[in-house]
């Protein structure tokens, strides 16, 4: 199978070379049609604007095979998707150093889409171990951009996000709901996040306690107390295992923060958010009733999920150890998982490579964290598959093979995920040398 190459550069300097010197030659030499030479058509208009203009732009080039552009994990599934007017029946994988093809495939489930007139089918070289940087390639449609196949991908990928986050909190450019995502991450699975220094206090909140002090010296946006009572309580509750004093300090200052906070008619997520925040730290009454004036907007009604600070309340309150109200606790967790099994019936048409039916990256990281959620309860092996297929299309294995994440937009939203995906792979590492 021939090495995959481009043409647009060269297709580019045969243009140009044949507007710069073949036209103009004609018109030099004076060639006509009597000397048996046929009259360059467009001699006249080159000659009229004095030098010849080049409007030509070369048409961006999509490749026809569509990977995880940040690679696959060594142990796991490994699938590609492949469109064309025209497809192959066989695949090839190659070594990218060596040039070396070292497996070979089938095109599999292939169908003929008639709104797009092309061809979809997969190629999956999960039987394939051996980590590398490779490419696919095809006979008829060329060859994926390259990829690498490594060990603790998920691992690797929730480490570079993390790093990125801890950065901005030390440069204080770090947003409010991106600490309240590092926060809901490192609670949920504070065994992979880092202590450097050994002293048996995660960095994270270390880092974190620094910014809490920075934002005590600058005022918060009105619009977001709320939210940051929410963190704050959150911290102080996550943080008293380590410095009980300096908790209570910032449960105190949550509760100040949070009785400034104005609400208009309705309801509002980032006020419940808090509402439960405060509730599980301190089990006092007032909120406790507060969260319970809640109960009719809750009442048939789940799209209130789609909001990333009602969805944190919901766990939040399903898991805490004070007295609850059970009709409101039931109503959260069948909701929860009622999304959850809507999302993993409709997954395959929401990301398909080619046909995907969704409003966007946005839309498709709510309902992976909404999924997320559920996962993280139930703990279920075909949640987390459908979670990996959310990621291999965002990371690139989709029709214009873009990689959202790393457009930069909302990067905090991938570190729950891949912080579960990171944790249960380890989980499952950890499994297989206990056999």
């Amino acid at each position: 199978m021939k090495i995959c190459r481009s043409f647009s550069f060269f297709l580019l300097l045969f243009l140009t070379m044949g507007l710069l010197s073949g036209c103009g030659e004609v018109q030099e030499q004076g060639e006509t049609e009597e000397n048996n030479v046929v009259k360059n058509p467009y001699a006249g208009v080159v000659s009229m604007e004095g030098t010849p203009v080049i409007d030509y732009a070369v048409p961006r080039q999509l490749p026809n095979i569509l990977v995880d552009t940040r690679g696959y994990a060594a142990g796991d599934g490994k699938v590609a998707a492949v469109k064309g007017r025209n497809l192959p029946e066989e695949f090839g994988l190659v070594d990218a150093l060596t040039g070396e093809e070292v497996y070979r495939g089938t095109v599999e489930d292939i169908i003929y889409h008639d709104d797009l007139g092309i061809y979809s089918g997969y190629l999956d070289f999960s039987e394939f171990r051996q980590t590398g940087i490779y490419y696919l390639e095809c006979d008829i449609i060329g060859c994926s951009t390259p990829f690498d196949i490594r060990e603790k991908r998920y691992m690797t990928l929730f480490t570079e996000v993390y790093r990125e986050l801890a950065d901005s909190i030390r440069e204080r450019t770090i947003t409010l709901p991106e600490t309240v995502d590092l926060l809901e991450a490192y609670e949920w699975y504070a065994g992979i996040f880092p202590d450097e220094d050994g002293d048996e206090v995660p960095d994270v909140l270390k880092e974190l306690r620094g910014w809490v002090s920075y934002m005590e010296e600058n005022d918060v946006d009105g619009e977001e107390e709320a939210l940051y009572a929410a963190f704050l309580a959150k911290f102080g509750y996550l943080y008293q295992k380590f410095d009980r004093k300096y908790a209570t300090d910032c449960l105190r200052r949550a509760s100040t923060v949070f009785g400034q906070v104005k609400t208009g008619i309705g309801r509002d997520a980032d006020t419940f958010f808090a509402l439960t925040e405060l509730y599980r730290a301190t089990g006092r009454y007032t909120y406790r009733q507060q969260i319970i004036d809640y109960k009719d907007f809750f009442k048939d009604n789940s799209s209130y999920l789609e909001e990333r600070s009602y969805l944190y309340a919901v766990m939040t309150y399903m898991n805490t150890r004070q007295k609850v109200d059970f009709n409101l606790c039931w109503n959260f967790m069948e909701n929860v998982r009622d999304r959850a099994e809507e999302i993993s019936k409709h997954y395959i048409d929401m990301i398909h490579p080619v046909a995907a039916k969704n409003n966007g990256a946005a839309d498709l990281m709510r309902a992976a964290m909404g999924l997320s959620c559920e996962n993280y309860i139930v703990n279920n092996y075909q949640y987390t598959g459908v979670l990996e297929e959310f990621l291999h299309y965002l990371m690139g294995r989709n029709l214009e093979s873009v990689c959202f994440y790393e457009n930069g937009e909302d990067r905090s939203s991938y570190l729950l995920l891949l912080a579960q995906l990171a944790a249960l792979h380890e989980a499952g590492e950890h499994e297989k040398e206990g056999l």
